[in-house]
């Protein structure tokens, strides 16, 4: 079961809990063998390039670079297998269970429950988008209230999800072409070697341009990021990327004389004395 919003004072400054351990482990376990598989693949598919022989080498070449490829193939599979446990399993205790105690647990009602998941897109995800366009060109002075996961976030958890997906078929199918080549027609060796080199060229670039940006290279969070790492995110942070939820967590815990306004939302933003200057991290 996932833990609600909690604040933490620390040094007068406040900072909202966002991220429990386990799903900090699986970020770190899954951006480590992440890496690892960019630095060990991307000199194949860039063979001809004069970085691609120093950086193979590293790895230690052509002896022992596929196994560790391969190894972290492995792992980043039993992890994304290990996640749809950790999914299935809070839903079940999160939604079916009460459902069934309600004596409600039907199709229509358990469809409706995946629907309300946290991280499954929502018209609010296409509205927040369009706000932001209109913000962006001016066209209103209103800046976008995110909530508790805006559709950056849901971009960033779907793209992986997907990409593993179509990366960790089709590396199977490489690692195991000659299997594969005895159940299928040779054209889907093919395919599964365009497929798992374009796929993984994609999932790099998004990584190390949107999301390394977003989280770690934008004005608001540089030089890092530390939510990742220690499950916390600064006020300053909650306000300018999840206001709506800043503003319920900071209901409930009965400090509503001390919500900041959204910068940007018309109103005028009042003085924040030591906070202005509270880093992003915790």
């Amino acid at each position: 079961m996932e833990k609600q919003f909690t604040i933490k004072i620390k040094n007068g400054r406040k900072y909202f809990y966002r991220f429990s351990l386990n799903q900090r482990f699986q970020h770190i376990f899954l951006f480590s063998t992440v890496i690892t598989l960019v630095l060990t693949g991307m000199p194949l598919k860039f063979y001809d390039t004069r970085w691609a022989k120093p950086l193979y080498a590293i790895f230690g070449g052509i002896n022992y670079t596929p196994v560790v490829h391969k190894v972290a193939g492995v792992l980043l599979l039993m992890l994304f297998v290990y996640h749809i446990g950790y999914l299935i399993y809070n839903f079940t205790v999160d939604e079916v269970k009460p459902l069934k105690a309600a004596g409600r647990l039907n199709l229509p009602s358990l469809l409706q429950a995946i629907m309300r998941q946290p991280m499954m897109p929502q018209w609010r995800d296409a509205k927040e988008i369009l706000q932001l366009m209109k913000y962006l060109f001016f066209l209103t002075p209103e800046r976008v209230a995110g909530d508790k996961y805006t559709w950056k976030e849901k971009f960033d958890y779907w793209a992986p999800f997907w990409g593993i997906v179509i990366i960790g078929s089709s590396g199977l199918i490489r690692w195991q072409k000659e299997l594969f080549s005895h159940l299928f027609s040779g054209e889907l060796i093919n395919y599964a070697v365009i497929a798992h080199g374009d796929e993984a060229l994609l999932a790099a670039l998004f990584l190390f341009i949107w999301h390394f940006y977003n989280v770690h290279l934008s004005t608001m969070v540089f030089p890092m990021g530390t939510v990742f790492l220690t499950g916390y995110l600064s006020e300053e942070m909650m306000i300018h990327e999840h206001y709506g939820q800043y503003v319920e967590v900071m209901k409930q815990a009965g400090l509503e004389r001390e919500i900041q306004p959204l910068p940007g939302s018309g109103d005028q933003h009042r003085a924040r004395g030591p906070e202005t200057a509270a880093p992003v991290g915790y």
